[in-house]
Order: C-alpha cells, then structure tokens, then sequence
C-alpha cells in the first residue's frame, strides 16, 4: 500500500481559498466572523512572504530588505516574530514610506511603499479574504484580480462595439485611490468581514499615515498605492458601481449599456443616450464619496471618434481590405511615446556597456514586456515602428560612441543586431491573420 503524500503549505493554503471561496459563493449574504486565527496560521505567512518575495519592491522607513531577512535574520525566524505578534495582538504597522512617480501628463502619482513585514502581513489577510469578496465581485471587473486580466477587458470592449455599442462614456476618476473615504470602505469590508480583528488590522493599515521630508502625515481618506491590499480595497469599494449597474438590469435590454471596469478605470458602451448612463455612474459615484475627473471624462462616438483604454486605441472604422466596418484596436500614441523613451534611455546610459549585455540585459526585456502586452490588437505596423526606431536608436550610439562620420546604416544593418547580438524580434510577437487566431478566440462563421 502507497502512503498518500504530505500536503504542501501551498495545497494547504488554496484548499482553505476554495473553502472560503465556495462558502461565500453558496451564501451570497453570508458574514464571516472567524478569520483572524487563519491569518496567523504559518503556512498563509509563508505563502504570504513568497508572494511579497516575488513582487519585489524597495524598502521601507525601517530600511530592512529581502536580502537582509534572508541572510541574516532568517525566514522562518521573521514569520514567527510576526506571528507571536499577531497572536499576542502587539501587532502596529509603520508608517508607509511616501515616494512619487512622474505620470505621462507631467503631474506625479503618490506611492506608499511599506515596510516588509507589514507587507506580509496585509498579504496573508488578502490571501483569506480575497475569496470572499471574489465570489460576489461582477464579471465587468478585470483590474487586480485572479485570473482576470488587462487582455479580457480589452476584448469585452472589442466585443461591444462590434455589437454597435458605438457612444463610448470614457470615465475617470479623479486621484482615486487617495479619495476612498475610511468609514465608508470599512463598511463595505464589514459586508463580508465582521472579525473585529481582521477590520481593525485594515483600519490601522488605512490610518498608518505615511512619512514624508521626516514628517507622519496621517491621512483621513485614501488608501495608499503600493499597499498588497490596496488594490483589493480599491476594487471592493467600487463593487458599488458593478452592482449598482447589474441591479438596475442596465447591461440588458432595452437599456445595453455595458461597463467595463479595470479597478478605477472604466469605460461605459452603449447604443444610444450615453448622457443619462453617464449621470446614473455619477450619482452611484457621488454617494461613494468619489469625483469624475471633468477635464479627462468625456462621450465619444467610436466611429467619429477614436478613443483610448488601458494604452490601446480604439477605433471603428472600414477595412482597407474590404471597406467593411470593423474595430481596431492597437497601441496609443502615449504608449509608443513611452516605450521609445524607455529605449532611449537605456540605450544612452548603457552606451558604456559591452553591445550584447546591453541588448540582452536592458532592451530586450523593455521590447518583450512591451510585445507581450500589445500583441493581441491590431499592432503589426506599430511593432514594425517600435523594431526599427531600436535598431536606429542602437545605430545612432555606436555611430556616436566610435566617433564615425557616416550614420552606420551599412556597418550595423538590422539584421547585424538581430543575427550576432541577440537583438528580440518584436515583429515576431505580432498576430496576423483571420480574427479567430488574432485574438485567441474562435469567430463563428
């Protein structure tokens, strides 16, 4: 007889995700008031430490890092401090680091970097919690989710204008994330969550404050971008608007307006009065406490117009094949401005660098990620125009770096870096063809 294999802490942990998943779905009123000792439980800190592991990240105010935990101080040594802590309740977060990234619109997107154990520790509440809120979450959310991605939301909003759903509302919300007030997002935490310990473990997160020029600025409102939990809160306070829309039947007939949400981020598709769904989003929005942007929200008519979604445009306009009337979606202006920047950058500071660990190390990575995440639109030219502008902007350094008169398009021809330097062939990522192998999906005949 065959002894049957000790579980894992990894089955461990998503067998109580799917039980607390199928819990929450069987019983859609349900409130779950015994969460916290499964929090502390070492196998969710673990799987909680390797998720934080993975993502990375800078320090925080303690500045502690993965390498000096790992060598140091010792894994199983860190988690079970957090969990005598936790256990004992001497559990207090620190103060997130505040730091500040330039948006493509010249202004800066606050960020709250904190510190890694209280990193682990918001990721082992989301990892029980999650399922919870994932059983009620709509299937027009795609932003931060498992097993939802950019890729669905792109192809729902493909699939509903090709349905004619041609008046586009393109909403945005104005500094979301640092609007979200405390009292009302902790209801909605309370609406599947009634562990006193669990939502006091949120609010001290939300009420930790940030420091910046030496100083704790405690917030009132807002939850900090670069939180593990951030994104679900975002997403659980804006199920509102998702359920609000399914309540009132405005995805069906007659109405057919359809919303496509990617955490703050969404898109209203309709047929015709797009005027009355966007003020049915803004009085949900309003009892939220939260605000549309008025500069960047605006109703587009998708055949007059083209508008932009998640860094793709979109656009319904006839085929130079056959004159008939299709959607097209493919990389913006913004997105290619971007990605060139990015090259060019790396390309100047490496100029230094041996050609082939360049490319290996600093440009392919940028080409491929870039690749990857456009690959499924309509982006054959547009990748043809990001491949050229690389091997010309390679072409300009060397030309520069060994002081030649000429440009050097004969000595280093783009087959030159292709061919001997490993050069990622981003053209190669490009789907061409009948829509059904274009977008993964087959298309009835």
């Amino acid at each position: 007889m065959i002894a049957k294999a000790e579980n894992t802490s990894l089955e461990r942990v998503q067998v109580l995700q799917r039980k607390l998943y199928l819990a929450a779905k069987t019983n859609p009123t349900r409130k779950f008031g015994v969460l916290y000792d499964k929090v502390c439980q070492i196998d969710v800190l673990w799987m909680a430490y390797k998720q934080v592991r993975a993502n990375k990240g800078a320090p925080g105010i303690d500045q502690q890092t993965f390498e000096v935990i790992e060598k140091k101080v010792g894994v199983a040594s860190f988690l079970t401090e957090i969990q005598t802590e936790l256990m004992e309740k001497r559990y207090t977060p620190l103060p997130v680091k505040r730091v500040y990234i330039p948006k493509a619109d010249g202004t800066q997107r606050p960020l709250g970097i904190p510190v890694i154990a209280d990193r682990v520790v918001q990721a082992a509440v989301k990892i029980v919690i999650e399922p919870l809120f994932e059983a009620t979450f709509k299937d027009c959310s795609y932003g931060f989710r498992p097993r939802k991605n950019a890729q669905q939301a792109l192809r729902e909003i493909y699939k509903w204008l090709n349905f004619k759903c041609h008046w586009v509302v393109d909403a945005d919300l104005k500094s979301y994330f640092d609007t979200i007030p405390h009292d009302k997002l902790l209801l909605s935490v309370r609406t599947r969550v009634i562990d006193r310990s669990v939502v006091k473990l949120i609010e001290m997160w939300l009420k930790a404050g940030a420091m910046e020029e030496m100083k704790i600025r405690k917030e009132t409102t807002g939850t900090p971008q670069g939180g593990v939990i951030s994104p679900l809160l975002a997403n659980l306070y804006l199920h509102w608007l998702d359920s609000t829309w399914e309540k009132k039947a405005f995805g069906k007939r007659p109405h057919d307006a359809h919303i496509v949400r990617y955490a703050d981020d969404f898109v209203i598709l309709c047929s015709k009065r797009p005027e009355f769904y966007l003020e049915q989003a803004k009085k949900v929005l309003d009892r939220l406490g939260l605000t549309l942007n008025a500069k960047k929200t605006r109703i587009v008519n998708a055949m007059k117009e083209p508008f932009d979604f998640l860094g793709h445009r979109f656009a319904v306009q006839p085929s130079k094949v056959t004159g008939e009337l299709k959607t097209f979606y493919y990389p913006a202006p913004k997105a290619m401005k971007s990605v060139k920047q990015k090259i060019r950058d790396v390309v100047r500071k490496g100029q230094h660098w041996d050609l082939p660990t360049l490319v290996k190390e600093k440009v392919n990575p940028i080409l491929r990620g870039w690749g990857n995440y456009f690959k499924t639109g309509n982006s054959r030219k547009h990748f043809l125009s990001i491949a050229n502008y690389t091997t010309w902007t390679l072409c300009i350094m060397l030309r520069k770096k060994h002081k030649k008169r000429g440009k050097g398009w004969r000595d280093h021809p783009p087959s030159w870096f292709y061919d001997y330097h490993g050069l990622f062939k981003l053209y190669s990522l490009s789907v061409t063809g009948d829509e059904g192998s274009r977008y993964a999906r087959p298309v009835p005949s």
